[in-house]
């Protein structure tokens, strides 16, 4: 299991931060909203990664699909890499929103 767990996080560190990256600059560009402007954007937000979940998956296909035997050798399937790292991504998405969210009543 501690393999596992480990080539989960080597497989999502290949695209983690771009999965992290954009959408960080869209709430920037946005003013980075808080409080009741923040639960109006989490939808779109979420669909927003969606989309880019959708092209991740796409280009590790298209581009990157060698790399999956790297995987297979280690007895992972490509739909439990890509399940897991983004039901990872996920939830590590929404526990930055509810800290975003705490903070900004924290601060007030």
């Amino acid at each position: 299991m501690k393999m596992k767990l480990h080539l989960l996080a080597i497989f999502y560190r290949s695209f983690g931060f771009y999965l992290w990256a954009i959408p960080l600059a869209a709430w920037l560009a946005l003013g980075c909203p808080t409080g009741r402007d923040l639960y109006v954007l989490i939808p779109a937000l979420t669909l927003y990664k969606l989309f880019l979940q959708g092209v991740t998956i796409y280009v590790f296909r298209r581009r990157y699909a060698h790399l999956f035997f790297f995987y297979a050798n280690a007895n992972l399937s490509r739909r439990w890499l890509f399940t897991a790292a983004f039901a990872a991504d996920f939830v590590l998405f929404f526990l930055t929103m509810g800290l975003i969210q705490l903070s900004s009543e924290w601060i007030r």
